[in-house]
């Protein structure tokens, strides 16, 4: 008898554990979904004002980060995030996001290797990113970073720029409210312009 409880108790951790799993990545597929129809809604919506440059950042660098003294309660509370877990995955998500050719087939995107490189090439004074981003990039290259969303994921937190030169850049960071299926820019809470 003991040998069989065994053996079930082990079947069912196993099973849980699979279920816990598959939950996670059917999670992250979710996730991705949401941001690649919110991503490509906002670059839709945008291609004539803060992102009609014909290049990308891979990472969001064009961007400003609010003058707040705790990023984490600033999010949760403008979004109504209650759950920490929840939290912490969409925070390590936006950290490592990356826009990809499938997000904006239509736009260059600069990788961080490429912006290396140019930082490299720029010390030893032989090269100019502005005059190269000019000659290469249409409007200089817009930013745009991933969405934070609520548990709900009606509820989204982005930040959107453009670098257009050593002194001209202007961006946003704005919530996005999901009504009837379209994500609405529901508030616009500080922009910047260099």
């Amino acid at each position: 008898m003991k040998y069989y409880l065994s053996i079930i108790i082990i079947i069912l951790n196993f099973s849980c554990k699979t279920d816990k799993n598959n939950s996670v990545e059917k999670s992250a597929e979710f996730d991705s979904q949401k941001t690649k129809a919110l991503i490509t809604q906002i670059l839709e919506d945008e291609s004539k004002n803060y992102l009609s440059s014909t290049c990308i950042s891979e990472k969001a660098r064009a961007n400003s980060h609010p003058m707040v003294a705790d990023f984490d309660n600033y999010i949760k509370k403008l979004l109504k995030i209650k759950n920490e877990n929840h939290y912490e995955t969409q925070k390590k998500r936006y950290i490592k996001f990356k826009i990809t050719s499938d997000l904006v087939p239509n736009k260059n995107i600069l990788t961080e290797k490429q912006f290396n490189d140019f930082e490299r090439k720029s010390k030893n004074g032989k090269f100019s990113f502005w005059d190269w981003l000019e000659t290469n990039c249409t409007n200089g290259y817009c930013s745009i970073s991933k969405p934070i969303f609520n548990e709900a994921y009606n509820l989204a937190y982005v930040q959107i720029g453009t670098v257009c030169g050593g002194l001209c850049g202007f961006g946003e960071e704005r919530i996005y409210e999901l009504v009837n299926k379209k994500w609405i820019k529901k508030q616009s809470l500080g922009s910047w312009v260099s």
